[in-house]
Formats: structure tokens, C-alpha cells, sequence
């Protein structure tokens, strides 16, 4: 496993930093989101550390995005979820060490959820005809 000394998820795979743990395989970890946007705002990491997602190698990427999917549903009870990867600075990347987010949604939590992850280019939320 690679592992770069100043990456707070490294961090946390290595067991140097504390994290609520939602599922773990030997190559995926998810946890819950230090920050979160909505309760129960977990994060999908692999656990080489890796920045882009054209690195990534392997398999089982798919059915732990959905395991940990699962448990957030069923911990959680959201009526929806976003789940989104910022792949680079430009794309909104904060961290680099490649992770999805996966955001529970809740009925109300915003006026008008229309255009979901569209909504990062603020013109584009909104489908014309």
C-alpha cells in the first residue's frame, strides 16, 4: 500500500487519525466526512494513495461504492443521495487522494434540488428546452 506522509486520508488508513468508519475491504475505506454537507456525509478512499481516477487499478471499486452506500442508507434514512468524485484542482478536488463523496439528501434540505450535481456550473442546473 502507498502512502504519502502529508495526506490526511492516508492519515486516517494508517490509523494515525481517528475517523467513524462506515464499511472496509483491503482496498476501499469509507468514512464519515469530517465536514459534512448533509448528516451522514461519508467519503470512499482507496486506501494506495492515488490522485486521479485514471490511476486507479484494481477491482471491486463499484461494489463498495455500493456496500457503503447501502449501510449509509440504512443508518441514515435519507430520501436521495448524490454520489460525486472531484477528479482534479479544477473540478473542486480539495484533497489529493482520490475519493467519492456520498452525500445523503433529505426532503427540504434545499428549495429546489432540480439539476443535482449540475448545479456546479450555476447556468447549467437548469435543463433548457
Amino acid at each position: 500500500m502507498t502512502s504519502q506522509p502529508d495526506c490526511p486520508f492516508c492519515e486516517i488508513i494508517n490509523g494515525n487519525q481517528p475517523a467513524d468508519v462506515v464499511a472496509e475491504t483491503t482496498q476501499y475505506l469509507c468514512f464519515l466526512d469530517k465536514y459534512p454537507v448533509t448528516e451522514g456525509h461519508a467519503l470512499v478512499v482507496p486506501k494506495d494513495h492515488i490522485q486521479q481516477f485514471s490511476q486507479l487499478t484494481g477491482t471491486g471499486l463499484f461494489s463498495f461504492l455500493q456496500r457503503a452506500h447501502t449501510e449509509i442508507r440504512e443508518e441514515f434514512s435519507p430520501d436521495a443521495t448524490n454520489i460525486g468524485l472531484n477528479n482534479g484542482e479544477e473540478a473542486g478536488q480539495t484533497v489529493a487522494h482520490l475519493h467519492w463523496h456520498i452525500i445523503p439528501r433529505y426532503a427540504g434540505d434545499i428549495p429546489d434540488p432540480t439539476g443535482g450535481v449540475r448545479g456546479v456550473i450555476p447556468d447549467k442546473r437548469v435543463y433548457e428546452e
